[in-house]
């Protein structure tokens, strides 16, 4: 098992009640999008916002097919909306 630690924001971080949480995961759990539904399964508060999210690795936003980075830290990022 490892675990993955997702850094929350904005609603995602009021929702949580905190800027991280953290999953553990089985080995079959390989790529983002595996990651979030572990994520929306162990923390249903977060799942109907996690679709919108853009997933960042360090400094570069990866897609949903790409595989969980070697820290095994996902930042979510939801839509911000502005004038």
């Amino acid at each position: 098992m490892k675990q993955i630690t997702f850094e929350l924001f904005a609603n995602l971080e009021r929702l949580a009640g905190s800027g991280t949480c953290s999953v553990e995961a089985h080995d079959d759990v390989s790529t983002i999008a595996d990651a979030l539904a572990l994520l929306a399964r162990e923390r249903p508060e977060l799942a109907s916002s996690l679709d919108r999210c853009a997933c960042v690795a360090g400094d570069t936003i990866v897609r949903r097919a790409d595989p969980v980075p070697a820290d095994r830290r996902i930042a979510l990022l939801p839509p911000v909306a502005g004038g």
